[in-house]
């Protein structure tokens, strides 16, 4: 009975990943509460089952600390007053909150230290029920085999992912996924309305299945597989037309092979057979483009719709960034508030009005923005946790086929995590939900990778 339930539960995990970017990215509310739902759901049998066992297991790790601190620093936000603001900074704020929320102007002035206290509240209520997969990611994913199981999910949702999204560039309806209407196709790409979002999403896919050749994580004789999967991905990731996708595509092709040998420094491999195939699957890529056609990249290069014009647009990303500088400077200390980005943008934008931004476009920025100085810290310590599990699961193990399957695992989390974090400097592809589950879910499989070197168990088996 216990291990069904474990199996009920990591199956519902798994579905949670790969219903999420199909619910058009999970952005809305609605797909919110159905993700918060499932994992009420999964939580219940997890209790159920840690009833029958007589024991609670709980796995906690660094990046458990960063986004809890992220909670309570959106916490003391809610219920902190601002000393630090002027009272009529404070009425603006709150008359910009009012408005925007369809409210009467006359509301009471916020004197809390989030500048949208409703905005917050949403945005934790979000974070705890990604820290909600999270936890249960970290304790479901301790076994190769387990592990091996998420792999093949992924594959076959990302294969899906694009040649849906393929598919509907090219033969659509002018409606996403031809059921749903949205005001700019052509800017989507699959479920996503945003094609920069689905490119954050396949940039976390692409490189698992060209680890697994280069780290020899697979037998030969599924080479094949793993190479075409890489190619549909990459092709499909080049043809969302979003140019962080394409430059990060390279990024990930570049750091394959260079993270590999370093890896493996001590063994002096050569380089040769890496280079090789990420030259092989780079013209698979380059075919598949031609191909289908690559219209969609040089477009969005030209200069009618490239740089150029994105320097001309009144509200391009160096605008925005020099706004966002300035909210940092005026809130060093908490912030605007989690989740309050856009009400606090209105006192700092110089577009007339004409045009609302929700994001900073720079992840980086906007943590800070809306924690202050707290933001920045927790940033660093997710870098270092990262950074450390990274190296505990690509040190060199022993010749087993597991270990090579977690090795080689690591090493397409590794550079996944890498080039969605070059991604992040210039987009906002983490703030969807399904992006920022399947990063997550990354992170723990990169975390349970290195369980055969360090058990990381830190609260052990207690009796109930």
């Amino acid at each position: 009975m216990v291990r069904t339930l474990e199996r009920l539960v990591l199956m519902g995990l798994l579905a949670a990943v790969f219903l999420a970017p199909w619910m058009f990215g999970a952005v809305e509310r609605w797909a919110v509460h159905a993700l918060t739902a499932m994992l009420l759901l999964l939580l219940g049998l997890w209790g159920a089952k840690a009833v029958l066992e007589r024991a609670v297991r709980v796995h906690l790790t660094p990046i458990h600390a960063v986004l809890l601190g992220m909670l309570l620093v959106a916490a003391i936000q809610l219920i902190g007053t601002s000393s630090s603001a002027a009272p009529d900074e404070r009425a603006q704020a709150s008359e910009a909150t009012d408005v925007l929320n369809g409210r009467e102007p006359d509301a009471p002035p916020n004197t809390r230290l989030s500048q949208d206290p409703s905005g917050t509240r949403q945005a934790m209520w979000r974070l705890a029920m990604l820290i909600g997969y999270f936890s249960l990611a970290t304790e479901l994913l301790r076994g190769a085999r387990r592990r091996a199981v998420v792999f093949v999910v992924l594959m076959i949702l990302g294969f899906l992912l694009a040649l849906v999204g393929l598919l509907q560039k090219f033969a659509g309806n002018g409606r996403l996924l031809w059921i749903r209407e949205v005001e700019a196709v052509e800017l989507a790409f699959g479920p996503f309305v945003n094609r920069n979002h689905a490119a954050g999403f396949l940039e976390l896919l692409f490189p698992l299945p060209v680890a697994m050749i280069l780290a020899q994580g697979v037998a030969r004789e599924r080479w094949g597989v793993c190479g075409l999967l890489a190619c549909v991905m990459g092709t499909a990731l080049a043809l969302t037309g979003s140019r962080g996708g394409v430059l990060v595509l390279g990024a990930e092709l570049l750091l394959l092979p260079l993270l590999w040998w370093a890896m493996n420094a001590a063994a002096r491999p050569s380089l040769r057979f890496g280079v090789l195939l990420v030259a092989i699957v780079g013209a698979g890529i380059a075919l598949g483009v031609l191909w289908i056609g690559a219209e969609p990249i040089v477009s969005r290069w030209s200069a009618s719709e490239g740089v150029t014009n994105a320097l001309r647009d009144p509200l391009n990303r160096p605008m925005i960034w020099r706004a966002t500088w300035e909210m940092i400077r005026d809130h060093p200390w908490w912030g605007v508030g989690l989740g309050a980005y856009p009400i606090a943008y209105t006192r700092y934008d110089r577009s007339t009005g004409l045009w609302r931004v929700e994001q900073a476009h720079n992840d980086y920025l906007q943590l800070v923005a809306e924690l202050g100085v707290w933001g920045l810290l927790l940033l660093l310590g997710l870098v270092i946790a990262l950074g450390r599990a990274a190296r505990r699961a690509l040190q060199p193990t022993a010749v087993h086929p597991a270990a090579r399957f977690d090795r080689a695992l690591a090493l397409g989390v590794t550079v996944a995590l890498l080039g969605i974090g070059i991604h992040s400097a210039f987009d906002f592809a983490l703030q969807v939900t399904a992006n920022a589950l399947l990063f997550l879910l990354l992170i723990a499989l990169l975390e349970t990778s290195g369980t055969h070197h360090a058990e990381r168990e830190v609260i052990g088996e207690r009796s109930i």
